[in-house]
């Protein structure tokens, strides 16, 4: 396959260094808009170029790496006539073998490249109920990381049947609201959360829509007092370090006993996009990882124990995985332990 690859920016580096994909696909150009920087080499392999080179290099796909996709894939079919179907994410091509998919299996070679797109439908194999309904059954547009699903079932499955209360922070085009409601039942109460009012034409039987901000931690103790308390809280709405962090300080505590909050795509803790950075505090991953001292409270110097936060002893366990992490809540008590048997 001959990739023409759009951007020379950071995503673009992580594609040719990180992306499976990227050692098995003929990569016949990197175009750039950026008119400076064309004649530069890139990643030592590559000279940048300008975007009028998709009118005569040989190419079957466009890859768009900048998160701007809509603006790029715009001009592409404006300016150059370009169709859709061979415009492409970089994030499209997988090598099955080498990719996170989670629990889902594919009918097809797992050490060839593919387009992800011709995948879907025939070649996939669901794992779990969530899989099913995001691939095979109609639904309002979502977007998921495909290993999602796995996590999302080994701690939602519990709730299955009962009259279980899930906030997602974050509605986008409304297909995961309808995707829990599928999910866990008629029982269920789904309740979305968005700063977009348009989001409210999404509301149907038992999944009701609030508007407002995340970062407004009177709004979301307002939602929690109308619909709550939740037994379940996602967060996958603004992704701003700051503001996942104010969410889980302000929700957590409302959370039902036993209940369970997820934090999407924290990735964002990496980027200066959303205000994060590696290693930078106050990131949420990085305010995170005081969790597991707070799962191990009972043993911190008792003169140290006034420095973790309120809702320490509630804090079951922590999980991380590729860009959530999942924390189950639960007063601990005081754990114990005993030396029992005969000897001889």
């Amino acid at each position: 396959m001959k990739i023409l690859l759009f951007g020379a920016g950071e995503n673009a580096r992580r594609f040719v260094r990180l992306n499976p994909a990227s050692d098995m696909v003929q990569i016949v150009g990197i175009v750039d808009n950026d008119q400076e920087r064309w004649g530069e080499r890139f990643e030592q392999r590559y000279t940048i170029e300008s975007p009028e080179i998709v009118r005569s290099r040989e190419w079957d796909k466009i890859a768009v790496t900048p998160a701007v996709f809509n603006i790029i894939e715009s001009q592409l079919v404006t300016e150059y006539g370009i169709e859709k179907n061979r415009i492409i994410r970089g994030s499209d091509l997988i090598v099955p073998d080498k990719s996170n998919l989670g629990s889902i299996q594919l009918k097809s070679n797992s050490d060839e490249c593919f387009e992800v797109n011709s995948l879907i439908y025939d070649k996939i194999i669901p794992g779990n109920k969530l899989e099913e309904f995001y691939f095979n059954k109609p639904h309002r547009v979502m977007n998921k990381w495909w290993h999602y699903f796995e996590v999302y079932h080994t701690f939602f499955q519990k709730y299955i049947g009962s009259d279980v209360r899930i906030l997602e922070i974050g509605v986008y085009k409304g297909g995961s609201l309808q995707m829990w409601k599928d999910y866990f039942g008629e029982k269920a109460t789904v309740v979305g959360m968005d700063i977009d009012t348009r989001c409210k034409e999404y509301e149907e039987e038992n999944i009701h829509i609030c508007i407002g901000s995340q970062a407004d931690r009177d709004f979301l103790v307002q939602v929690s007092e109308q619909w709550g308390p939740f037994d379940i809280v996602l967060d996958d709405g603004s992704h701003v370090v700051d503001h996942q962090i104010l969410t889980f300080e302000t929700l957590f505590p409302l959370l039902k006993e036993n209940g369970v909050f997820l934090c999407e795509d924290c990735h964002s803790s990496y980027s200066a996009r959303y205000g994060g950075e590696y290693g930078k505090k106050d990131t949420f991953i990085e305010y995170s990882k005081d969790f597991a001292d707070c799962v191990n409270s009972q043993f911190v110097n008792l003169d140290k124990l006034n420095d973790l936060p309120f809702y320490a002893d509630y804090i079951k366990a922590c999980h991380y995985y590729d860009s959530i992490v999942v924390v189950e809540k639960k007063h601990r008590g005081y754990s114990f332990f005993t030396e029992f048997g005969r000897e001889g």
